[in-house]
């Protein structure tokens, strides 16, 4: 049976018209029969058990966020920690491979230098940033872990619509002497012009940026004229130009589904293209990974696509290695209780658990065998929750990042 076919008779058993004998539903008691609370202090996990039991049997873990909490950081910071003495050195991240690279060249020289960087291309008042995912205090924290462990950072996405400014002056800036002064005028003209494409993308809802830049003989003529400087960086940043606004033009011109395939298919290229590398030096590579809930899971996603989360675990199953697939939700939030606001009525059940004071551990793996065997039923969203995923974690109170810069 596939999973997508298992998935489906999963949902089915929640419809009033099949009858449903000996089976119990998901209820705030049962997910607390199966909670474990746990703390993190220096670096280290106090508690969390079969969590860690399970980590230590992995060779890829699977972190499904949500995107710029402060508590992320911090917990993305203990795993780094945890996991490098189990034999962990790749981290994978929700950000272009030109980034990571950045990134990583950024914090060895200090966190100052990333903060830097920002500040030079970004605009707090148009919400404007170069990378996404590394712009809180906590982030910074974590991305230094990851270097004084020894990580080798993995970006997997495309790069950022809004990293265009900063590749455009790295392809100048790693050309060096041989740049000429054709292409440093297209280099100014370009990010003048750029200042303002950003402002109007952002009033006119139908500007589509990425669709105009495709086609934008200034741009192209400029990417093209670096075709002759034999650098693999230059020919990464050019290729990822061409990539990244493929992916948002399809999205602009109400392509979602497909640009969303696209991606996905490009999230697979840059693991595969690093793990392979990995290879050489190791035969069995272990990857730690820290992206979006909805790439993480093992089956299907929310968006009825086979992601990453199923490629890694896919590939685990090929190799009889195993994956670990935790999601991070939730409760409390900026001083709110989330659990029964609007937007959120889904998670309600799985959220219940949660505590101000400390970090909520469910163990969903008995309960993944439950739906499996047919004795247990819940709604659409739980299902898929415990299917796709072995853990969540609920952090104590949480906050959004503050900015570094």
């Amino acid at each position: 049976m596939t999973p997508f076919v298992l998935l489906l008779l999963m949902l089915s058993q929640t419809s009033p018209s099949v009858a449903v004998t000996d089976t119990t539903r998901i209820t705030e008691s049962l997910i607390a029969k199966h909670t474990f609370y746990f703390d993190i202090r220096d670096n280290s996990f106090e508690g969390a058990d079969s969590l860690l039991a399970a980590m230590e049997r992995a060779h890829f873990v699977a972190l499904g966020e949500l995107h710029n909490r402060t508590r992320l950081g911090e917990l993305t910071e203990t795993l780094l920690h945890y996991l490098e003495p189990h034999g962990f050195n790749h981290f994978a991240v929700e950000t272009g491979p030109y980034s990571a690279r950045k990134l990583e060249e950024l914090i060895k020289k200090g966190k100052p230098e990333v903060s830097a960087f920002y500040a030079r291309y970004s605009n707090r008042l148009f919400y404007i940033f170069p990378i996404p995912f590394f712009k809180g205090e906590s982030d910074l924290r974590f991305l230094s872990a990851a270097d004084s462990l020894g990580y080798k950072l993995w970006g997997l996405d495309q790069e950022f619509q809004f990293s265009y400014p900063f590749l455009i002056d790295e392809l100048a800036r790693l050309a060096g002497a041989s740049i000429t002064a054709e292409q440093q005028n297209l280099q100014r003209k370009l990010n003048r012009r750029l200042y303002w494409m950003y402002r109007r993308n952002q009033i006119f809802s139908r500007y589509e940026l990425n669709c105009r830049l495709q086609h934008d003989e200034q741009l192209l003529a400029y990417l093209k004229s670096f075709e002759q400087i034999f650098h693999p960086y230059i020919q990464q940043i050019t290729d990822a130009f061409h990539t990244t606004m493929q992916i948002y033009c399809l999205n602009e011109q109400g392509e979602g589904n497909v640009s969303n395939q696209v991606r996905i298919r490009n999230f697979k290229a840059n693991f595969d293209h690093n793990y392979a590398a990995a290879l050489t030096a190791n035969p069995t590579p272990k990857v730690f990974l820290k992206m979006g809930s909805f790439h993480m899971g093992r089956l299907r996603s929310p968006a009825n696509q086979y992601d990453l989360g199923n490629h890694i675990h896919t590939l685990a199953d090929s190799l009889a290695q195993s994956s670990v697939h935790i999601r991070y939700l939730n409760r409390f939030l900026e001083g709110k209780d989330m659990s029964g606001r609007s937007g959120w009525e889904s998670f309600d059940q799985l959220i219940s658990v949660g505590d101000r004071e400390k970090w909520a551990l469910i163990d969903l793996r008995t309960l993944r065998e439950q739906l499996i065997n047919g004795t247990l039923r819940g709604s659409s969203f739980e299902i898929q929750s415990i299917l796709n995923y072995d853990f969540i974690i609920i952090p104590p109170e949480d906050d959004w990042v503050r900015r570094h810069w």
